[in-house]
């Protein structure tokens, strides 16, 4: 005591510590000595299935934390056993060997060819004609994923799999898209086929049933597949997959139209009228008849896949027909043709009685006359054809008897006085020079194409659209017309006098312009700033009945002049021109075209030259004291070159007896 003392109380502190550490220790002791009683207790005081059960627990689970530690070491950073690509069994390699592994195996089978079957048919491919590789970094990645996605318990769950349920990650070389479609592009073109309904053939006055035929569909990204799939196999042949198309008219779907076509063909068949007979022989008949498809019966709509055709060519299909899969059906049904029948029925007897004519309209000195239109009597051939069909197959008789019926024309008498074409609306004549015949000839052609022609209430006109093309099957001759800025000869040349002499008559009727075009250079023959060029393909003129009521166009025409008048309802507009003349002039060039068949010194104008020019022709369109529209037709004329020939030929010597010429003043 004297000694923890005499260190200035040092020595008893250190001695406190040692009596704190020796308690610390000693309850510890106790705490464990406490711990082992109550396990001992629990494990004792139990019964012994119960400390089994507890030991079988620790044990089982100990032995799972050791699998797993050995599964985690098995696979870290390689492919999970179990785990294939193809054939390769590629588990518990690191990715580098997995990958040789798989370029030994497989490179070597992308050599040969894939041979590609249906039925006698063989197409071989080869992995360069489709581009086709193998895709080893891509397979690798995909054995490597087994294991290691989704959530942790999946994880585990197929990790622990993995060891008892192998899996194979499918293997298939990738493929240049274009190039395979391309190669089956010709597969598909022989294999597949439309199906084709049974049918009756008449061959002279015989007839027989065609049979029906299944129709046949590749399944095309099903064949994709296998073929890439195929260069990795060692089997190298892939059978083409195909599914069938059924018919909607089987064979005995047919059976009823083959009896009653033998039915018409057993005999002649006589046509009679009030007076006269006619007979009609078998091979007469024959091509009168003919077939269509009407649906079955609500009892017999539905069939089974397999009851719907009697020939398959033999093909074969992965997905052969079934007796569930129901189609919609069709029954065949033969009849008497009223078109074949009437080229053949008419020829013989006759005309029967008379066409329809329609209504016309007549116009003179502004008045119009309503010729009346008067209704046709026809041989009635749809009945004929119709009666026939009944007679011949129900087994009445073979005589039927030929009726006429009244048809009416397209335009009735009533109809046309609905129309409300009752007076002239306006009216305008151009002239011309008589002298060119095929220009004149072309003029005469249009205005007689375009006379008679009606326009609908709220319609638009197209020169154009009613003329059509200017051809010459329909009589037009070449004439000069206006090309690239010059007059040169052209098929339907000189129509632009009909053209121009339809706007100004539609300018002074009020009527709505919706487009006109001026020409490439002033025509001195026009009424200024209202000419009009149209040309096929290209500019057009159109107007608008913006009326009640029908327009009808008349024309009229000589060998020097064209006039063209509307007809319908006036609406009562008046028409007021107003002008500032031409501006912008600007003058004409002149082209010199050296000629040696003329002398020097001479010139001849062979194509007058035109100066340029613009005019703007105001309208207004009055109704009473309204203004209804104004409008502003402007015309730029391009100065239109002059085309003079030149004389280079040198004048002749004149003789002088060896004296000098003289002079010319």
């Amino acid at each position: 005591m004297s000694d923890i003392m005499d260190n200035d109380g040092s020595a008893t502190l250190d001695g406190q510590a040692l009596l704190e550490e020796g308690r610390r220790a000693r309850e510890r002791r106790a705490r464990e000595r406490g711990l082992r009683g109550r396990i001992r207790r629990l494990l004792l005081d139990r019964p012994v299935w119960m400390r089994r059960a507890v030991l079988a627990v620790a044990i089982a689970f100990a032995l799972i934390v050791l699998l797993v530690m050995v599964e985690v070491a098995a696979s870290f950073g390689r492919v999970h056993p179990g785990v294939r690509v193809g054939e390769v069994r590629v588990g518990a390699m690191t990715p580098a060997k997995a990958a040789i592994a798989l370029e030994e195996t497989f490179e070597p089978r992308l050599a040969d060819p894939v041979a590609v079957i249906f039925e006698d048919d063989v197409w071989h491919v080869d992995s360069a004609t489709i581009y086709a590789t193998l895709e080893t970094e891509a397979l690798v990645g995909r054995a490597m994923e087994h294991g290691r996605t989704g959530p942790l318990g999946e994880r585990i769950s197929e990790r622990l799999r993995l060891w008892f349920e192998p899996v194979t990650v499918p293997v298939a070389v990738e493929a240049d898209s274009e190039a395979l479609d391309g190669f089956l592009a010709e597969v598909i073109a022989s294999v597949e086929r439309e199906p084709r309904d049974a049918a009756v053939i008449i061959e002279g006055t015989e007839a027989q049933i065609e049979p029906s035929v299944l129709g046949i569909a590749v399944r095309k990204s099903e064949v994709r597949e296998n073929i890439r799939e195929a260069f990795l196999l060692t089997e190298r042949e892939v059978e083409v997959s195909v599914d069938f198309t059924p018919v909607q008219v089987t064979d005995s779907d047919a059976e009823q139209a083959l009896a009653d076509a033998r039915s018409m063909l057993a005999g002649p068949v006589s046509i009679t009228d009030e007076s006269k007979s006619w007979e009609f022989t078998p091979a007469e008949l024959a091509p009168w008849i003919a077939f269509r498809t009407v649906p079955a019966p609500s009892s017999a709509a539905t069939a089974s896949l397999e009851s719907t055709h009697s020939d398959t060519d033999g093909a074969t299909s992965s997905n052969p027909p079934t007796e569930t899969e129901e189609v919609t059906r069709f029954l065949l049904q033969a009849y008497i043709s009223a078109d074949e029948a009437s080229r053949t029925v008419l020829a013989k007897v006759g005309d029967a009685g008379s066409p329809p004519v329609d209504a016309r309209f007549q116009v003179g000195g502004g008045n119009v006359t309503i010729i009346p239109s008067r209704d046709g009597v026809i041989a009635d051939v749809e009945a004929l054809a119709l009666e026939m069909t009944r007679v011949l197959t129900s087994g009445e008789g073979r005589s039927v008897t030929l009726r006429t019926r009244r048809i009416e024309p397209e335009l009735t008498t009533e109809r046309a006085q609905q129309m409300g074409i009752e007076e002239r609306i306006a009216t305008y004549t151009t002239t011309f020079l008589s002298t060119n015949k095929p220009r004149v000839a072309n003029i005469h052609t249009l205005s007689a194409a375009l006379d008679g022609t009606l326009v609908p209430p709220g319609e638009t006109f197209s020169f154009n659209g009613t003329i059509g093309p200017r051809t010459a099957a329909k009589g037009y001759q070449e004439a000069p017309a206006i090309i690239g800025g010059r007059l040169v000869p052209s098929l339907g040349g000189g129509i632009c006098q009909v053209a121009t002499t339809m706007f100004n008559t539609v300018f002074e009727s009020g009527l709505p312009v919706v487009e006109r075009r001026n020409h490439s250079f002033y025509i001195s023959s026009y009424p200024r700033g209202r000419d009009a060029a149209v040309s096929w393909g290209g500019i057009d003129l159109k107007f608008k009945n913006d009326t009640d009521h029908w327009i009808y166009i008349a024309t009229a025409y000589t060998n020097s002049s064209v006039t063209i008048s509307l007809y319908g309802t006036d609406p009562g507009y008046v028409v007021r021109e107003s002008t500032d003349g031409f501006t912008d002039f600007k003058p004409f060039t002149t082209k010199e075209v050296p000629d040696d068949t003329l002398e020097e010194g001479t010139r001849i104008v062979e194509d007058s030259g035109v100066d340029g020019r613009r005019i703007v022709v105001k309208r207004t369109v009055l109704k009473g004291d309204t203004v209804v529209r104004e409008d502003m037709f402007t015309s730029n004329y391009v100065p239109k070159e002059q085309i003079e020939r030149v004389g280079t030929k040198e004048p002749p010597a004149v003789e002088t007896n060896g004296e000098p010429a003289p002079e010319q003043e």
